[in-house]
């Protein structure tokens, strides 16, 4: 199964030290799966590579 992916930003709560201030940091979001990478190519060919990726859950 491969999956597209979309990076989001994230805030985190900083559990160190004594301040309330977030740390900023992003995660992987899978918007599209399919059996082949096929279709999914077709799709990424039109979004930005530093912000898209496809993953597979195969070992390889």
């Amino acid at each position: 199964m491969f999956f597209l992916e979309r990076k989001e930003s994230y805030a985190m709560p900083n559990i160190l030290g004594n301040c309330s201030q977030p740390v900023y940091t992003y995660r992987w979001k899978a918007i599209a799966k399919s059996e082949t990478e096929r279709p999914l190519l077709d799709m990424i060919k039109d979004m930005d590579v530093a912000t898209h990726r496809i993953v597979s859950n195969q070992p390889n």
